[in-house]
């Protein structure tokens, strides 16, 4: 007969715990921290003379449940990603003048506060013409997407 010696099961519950956490730390994700607080009160637990192992599984595995059920969605909304608002946001709807001729193959030279920027048309096919206003509709790394403004806009 095969038996667990209840004095390592301490042991056995601080090393799940220690786990638990390890794999907490490395993941972005809320994977384990579940179990290292169901181990965490089943090593407390374990200390109670007499408490049998089916008793620590069960509590173990109530806690882990439970400590899922009602913690996830707290942590969840505080660890929720946000989107980080950049500078460049803050360029988009702006109005540009088209510096140098370009279109979809040949990107245009605009101005904007003062810089020069590279400028590619919204559509393809679609012509940015020296003097032309055109507004800003997004960005894609150092190139300003633009649709030309229409002349009852300006």
């Amino acid at each position: 007969e095969r038996r667990i010696r209840m004095e390592w099961m301490p042991l056995v519950w601080l090393g799940l715990f220690l786990v638990a956490l390890i794999v907490e730390a490395v993941s972005e994700a809320l994977l384990s921290i579940w179990f290292a607080a169901g181990a965490l009160v089943c090593l407390g637990i374990s200390f109670i003379p007499g408490c049998p192992l089916w008793v620590q599984i069960i509590v173990f595995l109530a806690v882990s449940t439970i400590a899922f059920l009602i913690l996830r969605p707290f942590f969840s909304r505080i660890l929720k990603r946000k989107i980080i608002r950049t500078n460049s946001d803050s360029l988009t709807g702006s109005r540009i003048v088209i510096l140098k001729d370009g279109d979809s193959l040949e990107p245009a030279e605009a101005s904007f506060r003062g810089l020069s920027w590279t400028a590619i048309p919204l559509k393809d096919g679609m012509k940015l013409t020296r003097g032309m206003i055109a507004t800003i509709v997004a960005i894609d790394g150092n190139k300003l997407i633009v649709e030309p403004v229409e002349k009852e806009d300006e």
